[in-house]
């Protein structure tokens, strides 16, 4: 049974929890606290897989517990359960939490994010995993301009403008968004000049996947993933989804997977930056064999006994991406089947991943007709 701990001074708070949590006590085991050092106690007596909290409260605020657990309980699940008065402090806590809930918040909502968090922890639940996540260092913490981008999509009166403003207002983002639109990659025809056009010519998930994208990147460097570019890795992803969502298009697969493979083609290597900068020394062996994905694996699983892809999904879980997204990145290297009409979604950007790598003479052997996905920034 999961257990799970949540964390408020309000105590009708605290009842509402308990109460539109009834219906699922034969599932999940619950407990409650009304500050932080109750909360710790409850840590110390039970090994807990997701702990909910606000953040202002007295005695210890929520920044100091989630410190203390990330110190502490490193393997638990860690969410901000706030008020958008606490909003300056939820942002304090971008480095510290996994997934964000804005107060008030509804049953369903609640729910929701609960049982998709703990049932895609079941899949990534193995031991090899489990051991390795605790010797990281760190790991990147969702992009503040990502969360901000979801709050305005739940809207429905969510713009172009708007998006390309909030866009705007990042600067390194701003530019490298414009710099792969512009780029060979899209194939635009006029001069994509600022995020809001961005943002019409793409569509808003594309877009939303791109600033995920360079903000994750961004927290990366090659002086700190010693062995393989960053940069490379970054140009490598890009093509991938472009090469995903070109055979998905193809394909005539729904919207909805196309928004998808995008999103999976330009996170599916992530886990390679985080095992990268969390274990330069070890992790030059890996690098070196890149451009062969069956070595590169196998070199993984002898080292650490898992693979980027399940650090990868792991690491999209915690930050609350859709199931959907995070399954294509668990499974990018082992779904099938080789063919251009490919159904489920890790396929596709399987099948890209391996177009991206051998090129046209992959493509030519399956009988596609390949278009260009060369990277010219």
């Amino acid at each position: 049974m999961k257990k799970v701990l949540f964390v408020d001074d309000e105590s009708n708070v605290l009842n509402a929890l308990r109460r539109v949590l009834r219906g699922m006590r034969g599932e999940w085991m619950t407990k409650f606290a009304s500050n932080g050092k109750e909360a710790r106690q409850l840590l110390s007596e039970h090994p807990f897989d997701v702990l909910v909290t606000d953040i202002r409260m007295p005695l210890e605020d929520g920044i100091e517990l989630l410190k203390h657990t990330v110190q502490h309980y490193p393997q638990i699940v860690r969410i901000v359960l706030s008020g958008t008065a606490d909003q300056e402090m939820t942002l304090r806590s971008v480095s510290l939490a996994h997934q964000y809930l804005m107060k008030p918040c509804n049953a369903e909502t609640l729910i929701d994010t609960l049982e998709n968090a703990l049932s895609l922890r079941i899949i990534l639940d193995d031991p090899p995993l489990t051991a390795l996540l605790g010797r990281l260092r760190s790991l990147p913490s969702v992009p503040t301009v990502y969360l901000k981008l979801m709050e305005i999509l739940k809207s429905n009166e969510s713009s172009a403008s708007e998006i390309g403003a909030l866009i705007s207002r990042d600067l390194g983002m701003s530019a490298k968004i414009l710099q792969w639109v512009n780029s060979p990659l899209f194939g635009f025809q006029r001069t994509i000049g600022s995020p809001t056009d961005a943002v019409a010519y793409l569509g808003l998930q594309t877009v939303k996947a791109l600033a995920l994208s360079e903000s994750v990147f961004s927290q990366f460097n090659s002086s700190n993933t010693p062995g393989f570019s960053v940069e490379a890795l970054r140009q490598h992803s890009y093509q991938v989804a472009l090469a995903a969502q070109w055979i998905a298009r193809t394909a005539r697969l729904d919207q909805s997977v196309m928004d998808d493979v995008f999103l999976g083609g330009l996170m599916h290597d992530i886990g390679k930056l985080v095992l990268g900068s969390n274990f330069p020394a070890k992790y030059c062996a890996v690098a070196e064999h890149f451009d062969e994905p069956a070595e590169c694996l196998a070199h993984e699983l002898k080292i650490f006994r898992t693979t980027h892809a399940e650090v990868g999904g792991y690491l999209l879980w915690l930050w609350g991406l859709p199931k959907t997204v995070t399954e294509i990145v668990v499974r990018h290297h082992s779904a099938g089947p080789e063919t251009a009409d490919v159904r489920d979604p890790a396929g596709v950007v399987n099948l890209a991943d391996r177009l991206v790598r051998e090129g046209p003479k992959y493509a030519t052997g399956l009988g596609i007709d390949l278009p260009s996905f060369e990277v010219r920034t």
